[in-house]
C-alpha cells in the first residue's frame, strides 16, 4: 500500500491526521483498533511527510454537503488550494489510485 492510499484509508475510517512538531497526531483514539494502529506504525514517517505541505496535482475539496475533485497544473500546495477555495471545510490530497485514467498516457508507455 502506498502512503497516499494509507492516508486516504485512515481518513475514510473517520480519523483526523495532523503533524505537530514532527509528531503524527491521530484522533479520535477510540476509532483506532489493532489493525489501524499497525497501519499507522508501518507508515508513520511516510504519513508525516505526506501531510506536510508539498505540491500535489490532485486535491479533494470538501464543502458543506458536497465534495469537488480538483486538478492543478502546475502542482499546488495545500495553502494554494485554500486560497483558491476559501469556503472549503477541508482539503485533502487525492491518492494516486483515484486520479483520472489517461488512456493516451498509458498507450505511450
Amino acid at each position: 500500500m502506498k502512503t497516499d492510499e494509507a492516508v486516504y484509508l485512515l481518513r475514510r475510517l473517520g480519523l483526523t491526521l495532523e503533524v505537530d512538531a514532527g509528531r503524527l497526531i491521530v484522533t479520535p483514539a477510540n476509532l483506532i483498533d489493532d489493525d489501524t494502529r499497525w497501519l499507522i506504525r508501518k507508515h508513520r514517517d511516510e504519513i508525516i511527510a505526506e501531510l506536510e505541505d508539498v505540491p500535489r496535482w490532485a486535491w479533494l475539496v470538501r464543502f458543506d454537503g458536497y465534495a469537488l475533485e480538483t486538478y492543478h497544473h502546475p502542482d499546488a500546495t495545500h495553502a494554494d488550494v485554500m486560497r483558491k477555495y476559501p469556503a472549503a471545510q477541508s482539503i485533502v490530497p487525492l491518492p494516486e489510485i483515484l486520479w483520472p485514467f489517461d488512456s493516451a498516457k498509458e498507450q505511450a508507455a
